[in-house]
């Protein structure tokens, strides 16, 4: 992993229609160049990408919502729509507070790939420990493209082929 890496940053904007009794979900996303160290750009209106837009009749999501979160999940997941643990969670969560509330018509979520997969959202130290394990992969291989390997292998009658670490016995 050299250069930069890829960031992906994905939008869900959610919101209800009262009016034709649906539920609108739409995913964008911004997936770019990432430097290896310091802030990551301004990400700027223009520059997500419509995905997927998903429509859900109402009443499915208030009958899901009854049966509980699981059932909400089971729902808003397709063959087209299947966000990862982390944001389905969020997105049902905001699902349920759109229909607890007579106010709220949408609400928009932001996600970045980085604060959902570096542990405890450590990134400089997340990002020096890739780099650190990337130099001792690369070493480990430089090493085992420089060093000549002497395996002796002989094949026995019986059809056994030896060496000094490995037996394998082939089956007739």
């Amino acid at each position: 992993m050299t250069g930069s890496r890829k960031a992906m940053r994905q939008k869900y904007h959610i919101f209800k229609n009262d009016e034709k009794n649906e539920l609108f979900i739409q995913e964008y996303a911004v997936v770019e160049g990432r430097p290896k160290r310091g802030d990551l750009p301004k990400i700027h209106e223009e520059n997500f990408a419509l995905l997927c837009e998903q429509i859900y009749d109402a009443r499915a999501i208030k009958s899901s919502i009854g049966s509980g979160k699981e059932s909400l999940i089971s729902l808003l997941r397709n063959p087209h729509f299947f966000p990862i643990h982390q944001c389905i969670q969020k997105i049902a969560d905001t699902v349920i507070s759109l229909y607890a509330s007579k106010d709220k018509e949408s609400i928009v979520l932001i996600f970045d790939d980085t604060d959902l997969l570096i542990p405890d959202g450590d990134e400089i130290d997340y990002m020096n420990q890739l780099e650190e394990d990337e130099k001792s992969t690369s070493d480990e291989v430089e090493d085992l493209l420089n060093n000549d390997i002497d395996i002796n292998t002989s094949t026995s009658d019986a059809g056994k082929a030896t060496n000094d670490s490995i037996e394998t016995e082939e089956k007739v």
